[in-house]
């Protein structure tokens, strides 16, 4: 079963479609507009609910999952499955993965990309969520303009970096870019 959460803005235009098309002398999309301002929060409302959805939903999901899928994503994270383990041990395992603290915050993301690329990047920006759910997308500088690539760094390497076992975030989709020249 695939499940798709939507983000506040699909949210928005969504509901905004359908008031309009309902009640079209009711809708004010000025800045100002009392039925724009409503849905906003409306759709801040859903978004924040969905995330919470989806929070119940992993855990469910790794509660009743099988032994084999429990495998695949035991290996997804770099852990050594071998057939004497214990699905309740997996199950505990999994779970562990998918509620570490800290590990995926913004915060966590900008300091592991100043900690291991300071020689090459000053400054990171972290937005999650901005092309849906489960994305981040890093904006690195050099003290205040773009990074500086050569033959031996790219800013390729960084997302390299966040797609190895190691900090990669399962489900997470990682696009690292640089600032452009002003």
């Amino acid at each position: 079963m695939n499940v798709h959460f939507k983000t506040q803005k699909e949210i928005f235009t969504d509901m905004k479609g359908q008031l309009t098309a309902e009640a079209p002398q009711l809708t004010n999309w000025r800045t100002r507009g009392v039925v724009r301002s409503i849905l906003t929060v409306v759709a801040a409302a859903i978004a924040m609910l969905w995330d919470r959805l989806k929070i119940l939903y992993l855990d469910m999901w790794a509660q009743y999952s099988d032994r084999t899928t429990l495998r695949r994503y035991y290996e997804l994270w770099g852990l050594d499955w071998s057939e004497d383990l214990d699905t309740e041990t997996a199950r505990k395992e999994v779970l562990a993965m998918y509620r570490q603290k800290g590990k995926g915050t913004k915060a966590w993301y900008r300091s592991v990309v100043l900690s291991e690329f300071s020689e090459r990047v000053t400054d990171a920006s972290v937005t999650l969520r901005a092309r849906g759910p489960n994305t981040v997308d890093i904006k690195v500088s050099y003290n205040g303009g773009p990074v500086l690539e050569d033959d031996e760094f790219t800013v390729t390497d960084i997302q390299t970096f966040f797609e190895g076992d190691e900090n990669n975030i399962v489900g997470a989709e990682v696009l690292v870019t640089s600032v452009r020249q002003t």
